[in-house]
Parts: C-alpha cells; sequence; structure tokens
C-alpha cells in the first residue's frame, strides 16, 4: 500500500499541469496539443486515471500540515482565517481580523476542490469501466464536494452553489449566494446519494468508502442540528435524528475499534489500518512531511494550555475539579497536585515532571503558558524525522470512531432521548478507555460512580451570556474537549455551533489567557509574569480580544470576489458585521 500511494503521488505531478488545466477552465486546451500531454479529451480514459484525479481532493486534508506548513487541523492556529481556540495559546498573541480582507485562502481552495468534483461527476460515467468502480468514483466526487460545501457554509454561512461544471463564460458562473440552510441540505443530499454508492473498503483507511461518509454525515447533521438550535433558536431534531442514525452506521461495524492507547491517534507513525481511524493523512519520508514534533520537540516557544482548559480535565472519579466535596482534587500549588487522580489523557498530553517558560526551561522546551505539550512524542522517531521542520512522519486521523461515538451521545442527549444504553453503546466506551468513572443519566442530569455531577462552572456568568445547558449536555461537551484536546479546527468549530464565542473573549473569560499556577513566580523578576494568584500570564500586559457577535462568527467574504460579482450585476453579501 505504502508503494502504491507513492505512485499515485509521482502520478499525480506528472498531470498537474493538465488537472490545472482541467479546474481552471474548459476552453483553455490548444486544438492540437501535444501527444504526451493529458487533455480534457485524453485524460477520461481509464480507471486508473479516474483514481490519479481523485488523489488530488485528498490535499484538502490540513492533518499536521504539509511539510513546513503550519496550515493545520491540529496544535496550530491561523489568525488569517478565525482559527483561534480556547484550549491552547499560541506562543504570540492570536486576534480576530477587524476588516475583511481581498482574498481568502480557504475560499479559494474550496472552489477550485468544487468545480474539480463537478468536472469529475460529469466525466466519470463516461469513462469505460467497471460500474461497481465507476459508481464508487462518483460517491468519491459527492464526497468531496459535500465536505467543501460544509467547511464553506461554516466558515462563510450563505455561499454561492453549483452543481454544474461550468464553462467561464456560463452565465450562471456568478449566481446570488445560496441560504447557508440550502448548502447544508445539499452536502445532505450529496452524502446519502454518495453512502450506497461507495465501497465498504477502499485502500484500507487510506481513501474514502462508505462509513467515511457515514462519519461525515454525523458531523454534517450533528453540526448543523446544534447550529440551528443555538445560533437560530429553531429545532434541530431531524439533523440530530440524522446525525444519530449515521453514527450508528459506523458503530454497527464490528471492524471499527478504539485503540487501547489514546495518545497512539496523535504519535503514531502509521495509522493505516488502525481500526479506530476511518480515514487517516499518511506522511511517508520522501513524500510527504510535517512538523508538529519539531514545533513541540525543539527550543521553539510551544503554544501551551490554557488554565480554562486546564481545569476541564476531571478527577478519575469522573467528578470535575470544583465540585463541592471532590477530596481526589489535591489543588494546583504544585505540578504533581496538579495532575494527580487526574484524567490520564491530561499526563499523556502534557508533561507532569516540571513546567517550563522562559527563565526555566525544561529539556530545552520552553512554553508560553508553561505546560509543556507532548503528545506528539513517539520515543520510536529519532533524529531529523523529530527535530527537523518538514521531516516529521506521523500520520494524522481525519475521522475516528471516538468522534462518531460522542457525536451519538451528543445528538441523543440534544434530542432529550439520551439513556444509559446510549452512554454504554458511546460516550463510555471512549471514558473507560481514558481511565475515568462512567456516566450515567437520568435523561437530564449526570452521574459518577453514583454522585451526582454539579459542576459550578455549568452555571457561571460566562455560560449565562449565551445560555447554560443541562449537566448531560455540559457533561458530553466536556469529553469532546478532552478527547480532541489539540484539534484545533474540531474545537472552533464546536464552539460555533454552540454559540460559545465569548469563550475566546478574553474580557468575558479571563482564564483563555492565563497558564499554569506557579506560586514560586510571585513577587520575583522572573521574564515571565504572573498574577497575584500565580497563574502565568502569557502575553504583554492590556492584550486582549473581544469576540464580537454576530461578526465573528462568521469570516468576512473576500472583497476581490464581492467586486467580481459586482461586475457580473450579481450582488454578493458581506456578512453581518464585516
Amino acid at each position: 500500500m505504502r508503494k502504491l500511494i507513492i505512485n499515485s503521488k509521482i502520478k499525480l505531478s506528472v498531470a498537474l499541469l493538465a488537472i490545472a488545466s482541467l479546474t481552471a477552465s474548459c476552453s483553455d486546451f490548444l486544438d492540437t496539443p501535444p501527444e504526451d500531454v493529458f487533455t480534457d479529451d485524453n485524460f477520461w480514459t481509464s480507471e486508473n486515471n479516474v483514481k490519479t484525479f481523485s488523489w488530488l481532493n485528498y490535499n484538502t486534508f490540513n492533518g499536521y500540515g504539509n511539510n513546513a506548513g503550519t496550515t493545520a487541523d491540529f496544535y496550530f492556529h491561523a489568525s488569517s482565517t478565525g482559527l483561534i481556540d480556547d484550549n491552547l495559546a499560541m506562543n504570540v498573541f492570536t486576534n480576530f481580523l477587524t476588516a475583511p480582507n481581498a482574498t481568502n485562502a480557504n475560499w479559494n481552495e474550496y472552489y477550485t476542490l468544487v468545480r474539480r468534483c463537478n468536472l469529475m461527476l460529469e466525466r466519470v460515467p463516461n469513462v469505460p469501466m467497471d460500474q461497481t468502480k465507476k459508481n464508487h468514483y462518483i460517491g468519491v466526487a459527492k464526497f468531496f464536494r459535500a465536505h467543501t460545501y460544509f467547511r464553506l457554509a461554516q466558515q462563510f454561512g450563505n455561499v454561492p452553489y453549483t452543481d454544474k461544471y461550468l464553462a467561464q463564460s456560463d452565465p450562471n458562473v456568478y449566481k446570488p449566494a445560496l441560504s447557508r440552510a440550502e448548502v447544508i441540505d445539499n452536502v445532505i443530499k450529496d452524502l446519502e446519494e454518495a453512502i450506497p454508492m461507495l465501497l465498504n473498503i477502499d485502500d484500507s483507511n487510506v481513501t474514502v468508502n462508505k462509513y467515511t461518509a457515514y462519519a461525515l454525515l454525523s458531523r454534517v447533521c450533528l453540526s448543523e442540528g446544534t447550529y440551528r438550535k443555538y445560533n437560530l433558536g429553531q429545532n434541530g431534531n431531524t439533523y440530530l435524528q440524522k446525525a444519530k442514525e449515521a453514527s450508528l452506521a459506523v458503530m454497527n461495524n464490528n471492524s471499527f475499534k478504539l485503540n487501547a492507547d489514546w495518545k497512539a491517534l496523535y504519535n503514531s507513525v502509521e495509522l493505516m489500518n488502525n481500526t479506530e481511524v476511518i480515514l487517516t493523512k499518511r506522511y511517508i519520508k520522501g513524500v510527504l512531511g510535517n512538523s508538529v514534533q519539531a514545533y513541540t520537540n525543539t527550543s521553539t516557544v510551544q503554544n501551551g494550555l490554557t488554565k480554562f482548559a486546564a481545569e476541564s480535565y476531571v478527577t478519575t472519579n469522573g467528578l470535575p475539579i470544583k465540585q463541592a466535596g471532590n477530596t481526589q482534587y489535591l489543588g494546583d500549588n504544585t505540578i504533581a497536585n496538579t495532575f494527580a487522580n487526574r484524567d490520564p489523557r491530561f499526563a499523556k498530553a502534557f508533561s507532569t515532571a516540571d513546567y517550563a517558560y522562559s527563565d526555566k526551561p525544561y529539556n530545552g522546551l520552553t512554553s508560553i503558558t508553561g505546560y509543556v505539550f507532548q503528545l506528539y512524542n513517539n520515543p520510536a522517531t529519532t533524529g531529523t524525522d523529530v527535530s527537523t521542520i518538514g521531516q516529521n512522519q506521523i500520520d494524522a486521523p481525519v475521522f475516528t470512531l471516538s468522534e462518531v461515538y460522542l457525536n451519538y451521545a451528543e445528538a441523543c442527549a440534544e434530542l432529550g432521548t439520551i439513556t444509559n444504553v446510549d452512554l454504554d453503546l458511546s460516550l463510555n466506551k471512549v471514558r473507560t478507555r481514558a481511565g475515568i468513572a462512567v456516566l450515567t443519566t437520568d435523561g437530564t442530569n449526570a452521574s459518577a460512580g453514583g454522585v451526582q455531577i454539579n459542576d459550578p462552572q455549568r452555571t457561571t456568568a460566562l455560560e449565562q451570556m449565551s445560555g447554560i445547558v443541562n449537566p448531560i449536555i455540559w457533561e458530553i461537551r466536556r469529553e469532546r474537549r478532552i478527547e480532541f484536546m489539540a484539534w484545533t479546527t474540531m474545537r472552533k468549530e464546536d464552539l460555533m455551533r454552540w454559540k460559545k464565542g465569548d469563550y475566546l473573549d478574553t474580557n468575558s473569560n479571563p482564564d483563555v489567557v492565563l497558564g499554569a499556577r506557579i506560586p514560586a513566580l510571585i513577587g520575583t523578576n522572573s521574564k515571565t509574569k504572573v498574577n497575584s494568584d500565580g497563574y502565568v500570564i502569557p502575553y504583554a500586559a492590556g492584550v486582549s480580544r473581544s469576540f464580537v457577535s454576530p461578526k465573528n462568527y462568521l469570516s468576512a467574504i473576500p472583497t476581490n470576489d464581492i467586486n467580481l460579482y459586482a461586475a457580473e450585476g450579481v450582488e454578493l453579501k458581506q456578512n453581518p458585521g464585516w
């Protein structure tokens, strides 16, 4: 399989010029092209060519980034696209854009991919190949078109939509944006049409198959159901029910199983054939690398865990650290106390040996908040495979069984139908793997070890800003946060669909710009500043970030595109607040 992927990548590089032409315009080909150059007329002749063309689509998964790049789904932030979350504080303060940009890299990339999918859907039906494989690749194209429009709607709201491969001169290229709700309905339609067409397995878990589509459908429908409930005040139950059913389709496939070790999802050199990973992005030496290990294992100042995130880790009895009577929590006066009796995922993601900061590195490392990030450490990887930017080889998960389990639990809770059977089918498997007490519920409340959970954090003024949720939903949200702690894109998307942008506001939520508690630094001349309680202040005095609603719930439409549409007599409306 490794050889197959390398060969496919080589074929891609050979075909790049032709593919670029195919995705740019169908009228740009020379009348008499050289015989050794692909054109739209001679490319669509075999299953192998279709497969090669489809491989381009996988570049849309950022994973840990490409080579030296930090445009990624994990660990890194990108203020230019609004990717800021409340779990990790960047080593340089990040803020939201205040004015729209002329261009947006995601907008351009996504619409290029949509056009490629539409071309594929138009050409594949006429390619001489086995009908089963033909159907599969039509399903693949529908999957990627759905995934791309889903991300467009998440980031930009109402967006232009077309399901046709159009010539540049076609007047339908410039049409008013479709409403966000209509775009999502088309996304779901594409996925529901793709599922029966896709193969159950195709190249293990490195390419899209039926269960990848079910996993995406689960993600999309959960997102839409909760978005409608919390952002629009609408009933999202139709979508939540679809999310539940799509999740079950994956959960009922016995070939998927959780890893014994949670950390193995994030530090494995090889995730192909991993039973928990529904789709992986592979990194192969000499073909594609990443830099996430280098950024977390060298002298670069690490992005650090926030106080707000650290306090979300429960103790092993399943109780929140601030719950009255929770004697397992020993406080945070020392690093030993901070990690004692806590959810084991805490210690797997961050070093328990010592904090590290500018005046006191730990093994050469420093962290902006004191917490030393170690999730991506793999003792079997050494030398440049760890220390050199662009040469790290650990694979990145794209869709996982653990996400599907938590999608299912959340959908059940939001529907108001969750039972202990539902929890045991899903969330409790994740908690058992983690090493913490399982949950029980009466449909509204949550208990662990027979003790009813009453987290005072659930009803704070911060939570009241956009609305308090019931205890079982609160605990399911907590579980998502911990299970996917470094999955920065997923956390940001969760906050947006729950209408919890206030978590990112440093005035409403000062804990989002505080770090570890290091009392020994109080009153010292250390370069690392702490507040009066000893919590690290990672940024310069006076730095703040305001989350403006509704503005920051969506990115700005690129002004160049607004102007381009206007030149064609079509209004492409800017998002509210921009």
